[in-house]
């Protein structure tokens, strides 16, 4: 077994301490009141609560994962005319925040509340994450055993069962597990559509008695789903295919289903994208003047820190990918696993516990950006990983091992050969982060630096009054600046479905 560079492990290490920091300050308020949330778990509302969040992230997940696939294979494997287009509609509700989506839909139907509508809202919301990853790693896959399979009399069901998803089932099953982790530390979608989980009795405890110790109760059930999920996930993975890029992909003819498999992804597009936009339009023209300067250093505020803190989360994801991968341990493992178990706390919770942390410990970075891009870091880190893992993963260990016998080292040959070639996927990792933090607003509201306002504080500010006009241009506005690093994310896919050749 190889030891990683010094400079990879001291990353991984570093962000497996970050993670971990939450994690302290929930056991302190446990300690400090071990009786109280003793009684607050086996409370009967709590095993309600556990019901109702099970329920809603398993729904999504599957649901999303459904979605995705779908979306993935439709426009990567078939002849479904405009498959650009619909790639760049599978994308665009990343740009969307989750609570813009739900304030869109109760705007329109007042009545659109409860779990059918968190079930709805989260599953077009989340499934862009099973799309992106489905479609690079379909484009990445060996088409030639599917011939082969088509060739011994399969049918095309039967293909994309036994062949297809064999090969995409890593990617699918990592997307998967970001879902389900992202729906159970949702919180601004699941408030504004009045269904109770975990993550809205934690904010209600915070905000309604600030009982902390009742809340931090609350979030160790969350890290204990959290560990549950992860269990089942690294069980049912698969490894992942090394595969050269391919020169030309044949495509699966649809005939006559052709129209309906468009007509599906359009229903798809108009819910999870084209609802909330026009929503936000309508709310535009109501007549009231907006604050232009605001508006722009809200912009200004929202661009510096999703630029900063996507680099520095991708740069310890890429760390901690090249360990996992390239010298997998134990203890590497163990460094994932660290990272994704604070993946699933409200951002409330990591908020509070850097509050803790800055103004008891390292009162110089209190209230400041540095501490914000610490709390993105915690946050997003599993985002970048997720995406970042598979393209390194892909690099043919081999010829890695013909660089070493070269002269490289370690180091030079991860700088000269694994990252130029997972270069698209890195970049991919990072956009990914720089939108999620974009959108974020829990976290930023406790910890941005006094005077400093972002997109998403200046829309939430405004809708908590209801008023939708003053939300409007910030809103549209995050959608806008939210779709460069969305469509960065598929630009890869959509130039390589261009390129493929029509069977």
């Amino acid at each position: 077994m190889q030891k990683p560079p010094f400079a990879i492990s001291a990353l991984g290490i570093i962000a497996a301490l970050s993670a971990l920091l939450p994690l302290g300050y929930l056991l302190v308020r446990l300690v400090a009141g071990f009786e109280k949330a003793l009684v607050e778990l086996l409370r009967v509302r709590t095993l309600e609560l556990l019901a109702n969040t099970l329920l809603l992230t398993v729904s999504v997940t599957i649901t999303a994962m459904l979605l995705g696939f779908m979306q993935a294979w439709l426009t990567t494997r078939t002849n479904l005319f405009g498959t650009a287009f619909f790639a760049v509609l599978g994308t665009l509700p990343l740009a969307i925040p989750s609570y813009v989506l739900a304030l869109a839909y109760t705007s329109v139907f007042p009545s659109f509340n409860g779990f059918f509508a968190s079930w709805i809202t989260l599953s077009l919301a989340s499934a862009p994450y099973v799309f992106l990853a489905v479609s690079a790693s379909l484009i990445r896959s060996n088409v030639n055993q599917e011939e082969v399979a088509r060739s011994l009399g399969l049918n095309s069901f039967q293909v994309l069962l036994r062949v297809t998803w064999p090969q995409v089932r890593s990617a699918a099953m990592a997307s998967g597990l970001l879902v389900a982790l992202y729906t159970l530390s949702e919180f601004g979608a699941v408030s504004i559509l009045r269904f109770d989980t975990f993550t809205r009795a934690i904010y209600n405890a915070y905000r309604g008695s600030f009982d902390r110790t009742a809340a931090a109760a609350l979030a160790v059930v969350l890290v204990l789903l959290t560990l549950v999920v992860l269990y089942f996930e690294k069980r049912y993975r698969t490894g992942y295919t090394q595969v050269e890029k391919q020169s030309r992909q044949l495509k699966i003819q649809l005939g006559r289903w052709k129209f309906l498999a468009g007509a599906v992804l359009l229903i798809v597009a108009i819910g999870s994208s084209l609802v909330p936009i026009a929503a936000l339009i309508s709310w535009s023209f109501s007549g009231e003047e907006w604050d232009v300067s605001e508006i722009l250093s809200a912009l200004s505020a929202s661009l510096g820190m999703a630029v900063s803190a996507g680099l520095v989360i991708g740069i310890f994801a890429t760390a901690i990918a090249i360990w996992n991968v390239r010298f997998p341990s134990r203890f590497a493992s163990g460094v994932e696993l660290t990272v994704w178990s604070s993946h699933a706390l409200p951002a409330l919770v990591i908020a509070l516990s850097l509050v803790f942390f800055g103004a008891n410990l390292t009162p110089g970075i209190y209230q400041t950006v540095w501490l914000l891009i610490f709390a993105y870091l915690i946050l997003f880190l599993p985002n970048a990983l997720s995406v970042i893992t598979t393209p390194i993963a892909q690099v043919s260990k081999a010829q890695e091992q013909v660089a070493r016998s070269l002269g490289l080292g370690k180091l030079g040959a991860i700088f000269r050969l694994v990252l130029p070639m997972s270069q698209a996927g890195i970049w991919a990792g990072i956009a990914l982060a720089s939108l999620a933090v974009l959108k974020e607003l829990p976290a930023t509201l406790l910890l941005r630096p006094n005077g400093v306002d972002t997109l998403a504080t200046e829309l939430w500010a405004a809708t908590e009054t209801l008023s939708y006009s003053q939300a409007a241009p910030y809103a549209l506005l995050l959608i806008i600046i939210a779709g460069v690093p969305a469509l960065v994310l598929n630009s890869q896919a959509r130039k390589l479905i261009s390129e493929v050749n029509v069977k």
